[in-house]
């Protein structure tokens, strides 16, 4: 990723995994040289020469990067350039600007309907619960703990001895839990004893949740666990939440933790030394709103509807994004590379494929 800073604040230092480049400018226009670092040819250039062990922890030396040929047209030329696209890829990131900001205003809808649906009142009402200041006083309430329990998770341990019956078994892990979903495009496997599997093994209907997280509006989020993969198996860091469904609806309880109520309660009880953390006695501790099976059922159709509704405008939103991000992409290859003449070009339509 390369990025040509304007202006700066003073005393702005740059961290040990950045290069910064001072270039000469009666050699290359600074902005140009931006630009050209970030289209094929030179980005080919460095991922042939990375090293590093893991995906994630992939270098190149400064002097490969001294040493990378770059195609430069005349300064005026350069200068042109650089115009060119500082216009257009601002009308672009105005665009996506605007996007981001409608996705936010998006989020912030969603969370008050679901809210509303869940917890009525919570938005409007004037008197509070003494005990928990966010809910409505007249909603009546009962601790989790009587109509669910919480099973434990396989705590990874890579020094333990393998015995004659270990089995390998699919694993959920912290990466899987997303919110209000489970996102299984990666699946890992843990190999134990069977018995210490059983224990461990989720079951459609379970609600599943991270026991901690970075963001302290996050933690408690919760997805109910379909059955999508048989004898799947969870890591002691995810809590898998079994409801007595003759009392509680799993996705209603999913949905109570999506909504204020649930991201409230568990910031207001969770220790915050390092990253925000809750545990299975405060999850117990979780005050559910009594309502009734018939109640409830009423809830999630709605709840339900609203998902279907959000997730197909998250959709469209992000391949909008996605568009202009190609859009941009291939509007700055296109001018570095000399595709079009950018003196006459409006950004619109300009060559084929751009």
């Amino acid at each position: 990723m390369a990025a040509h800073v304007s202006n700066s604040p003073g005393r702005l230092a740059v961290s040990g995994k950045m290069i910064l480049l001072r270039p000469d400018s009666n050699a290359v226009d600074p902005r140009f040289l931006a630009w050209s670092l970030a289209t094929p040819r030179p980005q080919a250039f460095l991922d042939a020469r990375k090293t590093g062990m893991a995906e994630s922890q992939m270098n190149f030396a400064n002097e490969d990067l001294l040493a990378m040929p770059i195609e430069l047209p005349n300064m005026l030329e350069q200068h042109r350039i650089s115009d060119f696209l500082a216009a257009e890829t601002g009308r672009i990131d105005r665009l996506v600007d605007l996007r981001m900001r409608q996705s936010s205003r998006l989020e912030e809808r969603y969370i008050s309907a679901v809210s509303e649906l869940t917890t009525p009142g919570i938005s409007s009402s004037t008197d509070r619960d003494e005990t928990w200041p966010w809910l409505p006083a007249r909603l009546a309430t009962a601790r989790l703990g009587y109509m669910a329990r919480v099973q434990s998770g396989v705590t990874v341990h890579g020094a333990r001895e393998r015995g004659a019956s270990d089995a390998e078994f699919p694993y959920l892990r912290v990466a899987n839990v997303q919110g209000e979903w489970v996102d299984l495009s990666e699946v890992k496997t843990i190999t134990i004893p069977p018995d210490m599997a059983r224990r461990s093994t989720l079951r459609p209907g379970d609600v599943v949740m991270t026991e901690a997280n970075g963001n302290p509006d996050n933690l408690g989020r919760g997805a109910v666990w379909k059955g999508e993969i048989a004898n799947m198996v969870h890591q002691n860091h995810v809590f898998a939440i079994r409801a007595n469904q003759n009392r509680l609806l799993p996705t209603y309880f999913s949905a109570l933790l999506a909504a204020t109520h649930g991201r409230r309660y568990f910031r207001f009880t969770s220790n915050q030394v390092g990253i925000a953390t809750t545990s299975s006695s405060k999850v117990l501790d979780f005050p559910v709103p009594q309502l009734s099976l018939e109640q409830q059922h009423r809830v999630v159709n709605e709840y339900e509807r609203l998902r279907a509704a959000i997730t197909r405008t998250r959709k469209a939103l992000a391949t909008q994004m996605h568009l202009f991000a190609e859009r941009r992409q291939a509007l700055i290859t296109a001018a570095v590379t000399g595709q079009f003449d950018v003196s006459t070009a409006s950004g619109r339509n300009v060559t084929d494929g751009v």
